[in-house]
């Protein structure tokens, strides 16, 4: 290989990597997760946030989230090496419900890995499921 294709294949590859890729070496993809679990959190718990609801951090990825005297939990956590948000509800004494989330960089929002829901829509769905039926609309 000649050296100025060598140096071209490396200049090629340089541009497809810093698409994806922060200048400190970070994946783009692992900074948005982070970002959003931390986003996600302090809106919950912020004044004006959610009643009565308890928030802990098991990890800078990952938080679970309680309400007494509800006997359920909810979780959210950014796995990195799958490269999505994870979402799982449990009412103590039934079956789990998780649901995955991938980043759409073009749209700039989290939707759900199938393509139908987000994030945000879940999540509040998922707060009136299990910690929050007074949310739930009159019928």
């Amino acid at each position: 290989m000649s050296e100025e294709r060598g140096r071209k294949l490396l200049m090629d590859l340089a541009k497809v990597v810093s698409e994806k890729v922060a200048p400190s070496g970070e994946p783009i993809l692992n900074r948005e997760g982070l970002k959003m679990i931390e986003r996600v959190a302090r809106d919950l718990t912020a004044p004006g946030g959610m009643p009565g609801l308890k928030l802990w951090r098991d990890a800078p990825a990952k938080f679970r989230l309680r309400r007494e005297p509800r006997n359920a939990e909810l979780s959210l956590h950014w796995q990195r090496d799958i490269g999505a948000m994870v979402m799982i509800g449990e009412k103590h004494g039934g079956p789990k419900a998780m649901m995955r989330y991938v980043f759409d960089g073009e749209l700039q929002h989290w939707r759900r890995m199938d393509g139908e829901g987000e994030l945000y829509e879940d999540l509040a769905a998922a707060l009136v499921e299990y910690l929050y039926p007074e949310g739930r609309p009159q019928e």
